[in-house]
């Protein structure tokens, strides 16, 4: 066999092995209807039994921090785990519904034992003060730095093939 048969073999090979070999990835994709729709502007490899999603905000009203826990399933949908407030305000939990567990403390409010599943975890990016955060694997990713202010996203979880995740736009 040729030298050149054999770089083309190989090259074949790698291809081959790129569209076969999957990736799970955890992505920040558009969603506003515009040239972007469906872009993905952030990924990241999700480390098996790493399986929680922070999204770290300031809400409008109250000024005071939010966080947002989420937990990943073994079919890619994401569970609202908890959240954490410590001062309650417009669109914000206000009372126990459906099976939610409240601790109050003199430090926060959790609420936990959610029963809402998502296929993608939607997020309006804060245009003013609000400056949405997604933390993974130690890793903090303020969304205005990826996606515009104002811009609305979708965080999920999917598996790609080695060949997407090296060249999708990202």
């Amino acid at each position: 066999m040729s030298k050149k048969a054999v770089i083309a073999l190989a090259i074949l090979i790698i291809i081959v092995l790129m569209n076969v070999i999957f990736l799970e990835v955890i992505e920040v994709v558009v969603v506003d209807k515009n040239e972007r729709f469906n872009e993905v502007v952030y990924r990241t490899r999700r480390i098996e039994g790493l399986d929680t999603i922070d999204i770290h905000w300031i809400h409008s009203v109250s000024r005071r921090p939010i966080l947002e826990r989420y937990r990943i399933n073994e079919d890619y949908t994401i569970d609202i785990e908890e959240m954490y407030f410590d001062a309650f305000s417009a669109n914000l939990p206000n009372d126990p519904d459906a099976d939610t567990i409240w601790e109050i403390t003199d430090d926060y409010i959790r609420v936990y034992n959610y029963d809402i599943t998502f296929d993608a975890i939607p997020v309006v990016i804060g245009a003013v003060r609000a400056n949405h955060s997604m933390e993974y694997n130690g890793t903090e990713v303020f969304l205005k730095e990826v996606y515009k202010p104002g811009g609305f996203v979708n965080i999920k979880v999917r598996k790609v093939n080695l060949m997407a995740y090296i060249f999708e736009r990202r």
